[in-house]
């Protein structure tokens, strides 16, 4: 389910770190919508991993040291997932705070209008995907002193890539997939690199083009869930072009 949200600020900067301030709106609607379900997400287990991802678009904004200038005061949040149950909830915790101000950094969030989007239809074996947020390539070993980020421009960026999205389909697909996913392939069309502020710190990230070639269901899952590293933080969503 595809989605697009438009939210209404009362100051025209927000910080940098703008992610993070949609998690923290997302934390919100859940718990007020449903706290079962928020546990769900958030507190039962450990890093669990999300179904969802987003992006964010900011007409005319400008961007200095720490802070983003949007003088419309309207972000313009892209939110998409593979589950059906996970859309749900998203557009029921919006509706149950639509009109509602959520406090937050010196300034405020205001669900103005929901749009549910026409998802894309693919059948046949290969898609490329346009870059709705920037895709991360990260290498992580259990330990954040030995986390990389990568370059799709770069051939171990590409080898990282290419490891990392077979272990998230494997994650959601299962062993009986596995010979559907060795068989992936990809090509990195466009790609330009970024440094996004995430928690604190820059990550290198790639705003790109990348043509993959697979079996339409998995295709089908990338353009629902977001490709990379970090996709519920507000990275790795794509369209299809």
């Amino acid at each position: 389910m595809r989605f697009n949200v438009e939210l209404l600020l009362d100051k025209e900067a927000i910080p940098k770190d703008k992610n993070r301030i949609i998690l923290s709106f997302f934390k919100h609607i859940y718990e007020s919508y449903d706290k079962k379900y928020y546990d769900s997400l958030y507190l039962n287990e450990e890093n669990k991993r999300k179904t969802f991802t987003f992006s964010l678009y900011m007409a005319n904004c400008k961007f200095t040291r720490e802070e983003i200038i949007i003088p419309d005061k309207k972000i313009i949040l892209n939110f998409s997932t593979a589950d059906m149950k996970d859309g749900i909830f998203f557009y029921n915790a919006l509706l149950s705070n639509k009109g509602k101000k959520y406090e937050i950094k010196g300034n405020s969030l205001t669900v103005n209008r929901i749009n549910i989007n026409k998802e894309k239809v693919i059948t046949n074996d290969y898609a490329v995907y346009s870059s709705m947020s920037p895709i991360v390539v990260r290498e992580h070993n259990g330990d954040n002193n030995k986390t990389w980020y990568y370059s799709l421009s770069e051939e171990r960026g590409e080898e990282v890539f290419l490891k990392n999205l077979k272990y998230q389909l494997l994650d959601n697909f299962g062993e009986e997939r596995r010979l559907d996913i060795e068989e992936i392939k990809f090509q990195v069309l466009k790609n330009k690199e970024v440094k996004v502020k995430n928690y604190g710190i820059e990550v290198l990230s790639n705003i790109c083009m990348l043509k993959i070639q697979a079996k339409p269901y998995i295709l089908d899952y990338l353009y629902k869930s977001g490709i990379g590293s970090k996709r519920s933080s507000g990275f790795g969503m794509v369209d299809l072009v």
